[in-house]
């Protein structure tokens, strides 16, 4: 993730909305946009955000409106490097379940605890994206040395060949 990571928050319930957007504020200087709905999201998804907060109960105003489910797949389809964090009212494992099935990262009950948790969300997504940048630099640190052993598993071969070194040590 980077300095200026960008946060979309999805709940069509405005105290709700801003009481999370004025909680990961004060966090850090994070570009913050909110969204009533699904439909407007998807609209501002080229925009690339590092994470989604999404409401799974997106249809208490309108009726034809996209529900957390559906809007969690198009939001992986079309930015799958983007995390999304689920957040719901309902405290039901198969409703968290389904929402890991579908890519979210992690699953948040509204409550007392949400905000910290939606902190602590955000916490792990960063130790997660160092571990990824970690895990990359040791995966070519791997590669570099294995092709310098080859390339001196080579040059040893190549020397022995035209008799530049020898089987026996010199000082016997």
């Amino acid at each position: 993730m980077s300095k200026n990571t960008l946060i979309f928050i999805v709940d069509d319930d405005p105290m709700q909305l801003d009481m999370l957007k004025d909680h990961l504020s004060a966090m850090s200087n994070f570009n913050i946009y909110t969204f009533s709905n699904g439909e407007e999201c998807l609209a501002q998804i080229d925009k690339a955000p590092d994470i989604v907060f999404l409401d799974y109960n997106l249809s208490n105003k309108n009726t034809n409106a996209m529900d957390g489910l559906e809007v969690l797949r198009e939001l992986k389809e079309k930015n799958p490097n983007g995390e999304v964090v689920m957040l719901s009212g309902q405290d039901k494992i198969e409703v968290a379940v389904d929402t890991m099935k579908y890519g979210a990262f992690d699953y948040i009950v509204k409550g007392e605890s949400a905000f910290y948790r939606a902190e602590k969300a955000v916490f792990n997504l960063y130790k997660l994206a160092k571990l990824k940048r970690d895990a990359g630099f040791y995966r070519i640190l791997t590669i570099a040395f294995g092709v310098a052993l080859l390339l001196m598993i080579i040059l040893v071969i190549y020397l022995k060949s035209k008799g530049l070194i020898s089987d026996r040590a010199g000082w016997i």
